[in-house]
Order: structure tokens, then sequence, then C-alpha cells
């Protein structure tokens, strides 16, 4: 990725920042103090791609038939029947898909994205975050619906925040 030289040095450094670079690199870079770039970290509310790790632990696809198989069997023990309830926890299914795919997109791209229109350039951020919270709050509302809940014993998607 070409960083515009029309960029401001706190936006290349960001993205050196989101790359891995460590402060004093990132100080010696653009010829200021260590605390001048975290000073931008904390203004302009940085976020590196390691620090989303920690919060993101991906596992796209891995237990998809396990929660599946348990939320029907959590349908089944509730006494709860008919295609419209299977329905539901197929939709929640497909959305389980989504939501992989959308933490895949941020692992992968960031939570900033440099953008380019042809004239203009800039950073900005992943619409996917976005999105990942939309569709959780989707499929809590679901399982709600549903008056189901994740098992304990299926692990989370997510670690500990």
């Amino acid at each position: 990725m070409s960083i515009d030289k029309s960029l401001t040095n706190y936006e290349k450094a960001h993205v050196d920042y989101q790359n891995g670079m460590k402060y004093k690199d990132i100080a010696k870079k653009y010829d200021v103090s260590e605390n001048t770039v975290k000073t931008w970290k904390r203004r302009y509310a940085w976020e590196n791609r390691n620090e989303l790790k920690k919060v993101f632990k991906l596992q796209v696809g891995s237990n998809f038939e396990t929660v599946k198989a348990d939320l029907l069997k959590q349908l089944k023990s509730n006494g709860i029947y008919g295609e419209h309830y299977i329905d539901l926890v197929n939709t929640y299914m497909e959305m389980f898909n989504i939501k992989n795919e959308l933490i895949k997109d941020i692992k992968d791209r960031g939570v900033a994205i440099e953008w380019f229109n042809g004239k203009q350039t800039g950073i900005k951020k992943n619409d996917s975050i976005s999105e990942l919270n939309k569709t959780i709050a989707q499929m809590l509302s679901i399982l709600n619906d549903l008056g189901l809940k994740p098992s304990a014993n299926l692990g989370d998607d997510y670690e500990d925040l």
C-alpha cells in the first residue's frame, strides 16, 4: 500500500502504527518525539492490528455445525417445533457466516483503511466494524426470539475484553 504524499504526518504515521511499527521508529521516521506519536495515537484514537487480534479470536467456520446442532437441540429440549423456528436457526447460521467474514475483513484490512477516489486520498473507518456490530445485534435478537442462549461449552469467537 503506497502512502500518498498529500497525507499529513500523523495520517502516514497512523498507517505505520497499524502495520505494527513501534513508537520510536515512527518518531524517527517523521522526525518527532515519541511523546508526539503517543499524543497522535490518543488524539486520533488509533488502533493497532495487533490490539484487534487480542479482541478477536478468529475461528471462521470452525464450529458452524456444532453451533447449529446445539441450537436445534435447545429448540427440541424446550419443546419448540415448526419450520418457522428451523428457518430462524438457519437465518442465524447465515448471519454467523457473515459475522465471521466481517471479522476476517477487519483482521485483514484493519480498523482504518486508505481510500482514493482519483484526486483525493485519506484514511477512513473500515465499514465492516459497524456492520459487525449490527450483525451481532441481529443474531442476539434471533436468539432472544427463539428463547435460546449460546452454549458456554462451545467457546466464543471473542476472547474476554
